[in-house]
């Protein structure tokens, strides 16, 4: 059930002025480990920032023509939206939504547009997701996507829209 707050999603092109929140987003993002880690908070602040650009040239090098986009409710930055399109297929590279806005449909308000707009094309989603990420697998599967293949630390996931009945 999306809640009230999720009718509200939109989608703008992510800009310089967004790096301070997408810096901020993905330090919320990166799952329990960091936690742990021994380090004193200013040197792991240079870590996460490392690791975040690292990312940043990481998807320019591997999808030179992403669309970047920040997730919107109400004009506020609630999340962030990389995707790759091509001839044949809609591949999502990062979906992140600030911690407490999860759970409110957010995230799968966007997912479903996506895979709307991959069901007009006639092509598949596919996306990469942590073995570790239990809830974004659970939001995935229970979406339709299927699993296509998996290493050590990733699954790779695809969907493709269900055949038109013939009128």
């Amino acid at each position: 059930m999306l809640s009230p707050a999720a009718a509200h999603v939109a989608l703008r092109p992510e800009t310089e002025a967004d790096a301070p929140f997408r810096l901020a987003l993905f330090r919320t993002s990166r799952g329990p480990g960091w936690d742990q880690i021994s380090l004193p908070a200013e040197m792991l602040a240079k870590v996460m920032e490392q690791q975040f650009n690292a990312q940043i040239q990481g998807y320019q090098a591997a999808y030179p023509r992403a669309r970047l986009e920040i997730v919107t409710v109400g004009g506020e930055p609630v999340g962030r939206l990389a995707t790759d399109r091509n001839a044949d297929t809609l591949h999502l590279i990062d979906i992140a939504v600030v911690p407490e806005r999860r759970g409110q449909g957010i995230g799968e308000m966007v997912l479903r547009s996506l895979m709307d707009e991959a069901a007009a094309a006639g092509t598949p989603v596919t996306l990469q997701v942590a073995r570790d990420n239990l809830a974004a697998q659970r939001l995935y599967h229970r979406l339709g996507f299927a699993l296509a293949a998996a290493d050590e630390t990733h699954l790779t996931l695809s969907w493709l829209a269900p055949p038109k009945e013939p009128m």
